[in-house]
């Protein structure tokens, strides 16, 4: 419903408003949740800080005290570089760093000895190590190609040696712990995410029910769909945590038995994408009808028939139950929920349609239908019986 024209380009965040913005979320969540249920969806997260610092502890401990390497620092650094958040992610960097390693000490030994140290070598080495860094395919803020090279240049081909042998431990400790040592997994992470972009959803939908119940205006409806555009953006980090999940299993000895997880997964993710557009098409309808365009009767003439708001709380119930199913692994009770809330949501539609004939305006007639058959296609989206999503529920509580 919302049309390309109606859309306004939102600016990118800058870091700082990143930052704060991931503050306030995660002060909100554990407002929300409580500390100890902060605690239990951040256990994974826990889980690999601790891990990670004992492999960097270890790796120190191995370096100073048992292979008496000059700078055991380097080996914990060479763990950072290369733990990732995956396992398959940290053998992929561990190569990577690798290969930067050996090409910027062969790189660096070869150039000195050819031409000798000075500022023409220096140049040729950055310029050279950041053009291989991109034809090696390297992610672009690793710079161990260059860095390493460099160092040779000033420490020497000793130096060289020393940081190869330092990588290639690093490397080993690093993908060792991330490998055999509970191996992140992110699939709860990931439920997480889609239930908590639910909640915001339910809260959307609540927020827009209790205006349309009472006093709003154009500004009110303008942030409704401000709020909806903002999701759509939130859509993607959900989609993002389901990627992590569905690479964090590659190498899972028994990956299929995350299979099921990760299709019900991706499909939910897919349906909250659906009902979100949806959502802002809503939206945007009531952002016209308040600014009274397109020969809308504004905001002096808005009389909307009390079943609408009665339809959005009905929704806001469907995405909150959505969202706990995603995490709960489709309790009884969360699935009774959904679906008293879309049989609300139908007889409040049948409501509203009787009321048609009361509105004079055929514009605001045919904006009433199309709000109408937006709340519909929500409610199809969720629908776990005859809706398009029914990989996005698990088999338990009756479903799947």
């Amino acid at each position: 419903m919302e049309s390309e024209s109606g859309r306004r380009e939102r600016p990118a965040d800058s870091p700082f408003d990143r930052l704060v913005s991931g503050v306030t979320a995660a002060l909100a969540r554990e407002r929300s949740l409580g500390f100890r249920g902060w605690l239990r969806m951040e256990r994974d997260a826990l889980v690999q800080t601790v891990k990670v610092t004992g492999a960097c502890v270890f790796a120190w401990w191995l370096a100073a005290y048992l292979l008496k390497v000059p700078l055991p620092v380097l080996v914990p650094v060479g763990v950072l570089l290369t733990v990732s958040a995956t396992a398959y992610g940290t053998v992929v960097r561990g190569l990577q760093q690798i290969v930067a390693v050996v090409v910027g000490v062969g790189a660096a030994t070869a150039i000195t000895w050819l031409v000798g140290v000075n500022a023409v070598t220096m140049a040729v080495l950055v310029a050279g190590g950041l053009v291989l860094t991109r034809l090696l395919n390297l992610p672009a803020q690793n710079v161990q190609l260059p860095v390493s090279a460099m160092l040779v240049l000033a420490l020497g081909h000793t130096y060289g040696f020393a940081r190869l042998t330092d990588v290639l431990l690093g490397a080993a400790i690093g993908i060792a712990a991330n490998l055999l040592i509970l191996p992140p997994r992110f699939v709860e992470h990931a439920a997480s995410e889609l239930c908590g972009l639910s909640g915001e959803l339910s809260d959307l939908a609540a927020d827009m029910s209790r205006g349309l119940g009472g006093e709003w205006d154009a500004d009110l409806a303008g942030d409704w769909l401000e709020r909806a555009r903002g999701l759509s953006q939130r859509l993607e980090q959900a989609k993002e945590a389901g990627d992590r999940a569905a690479e964090s299993v590659r190498l899972a000895l028994r990956r299929r038995r995350y299979d099921r997880r990760l299709r019900q997964g991706a499909d939910a993710a897919t349906c909250l994408d659906h009902a979100c557009h949806q959502l802002r098409g809503i939206a945007r309808g009531l952002t016209d009808l308040a600014a009274g365009v397109r020969g809308l009767p504004g905001e002096p003439g808005v009389v909307l028939p009390e079943p609408l708001a009665a339809e959005l709380a009905a929704l806001s119930r469907v995405f909150r139950s959505f969202g706990l199913i995603q995490i709960g692994g489709g309790r009884a009770e969360d699935v009774a929920e959904l679906r008293a809330a879309l049989g609300e949501g139908d007889l409040q539609q049948q409501r509203l349609v009787t009321r048609f004939e009361d509105t004079e305006s055929g514009v605001l007639r045919l904006l009433l239908g199309s709000l109408v058959d937006g709340c519909a296609r929500i409610r199809h989206e969720f629908d776990p019986d005859h809706g398009p999503h029914k990989a996005a529920y698990p088999r338990a509580g009756g479903l799947g």
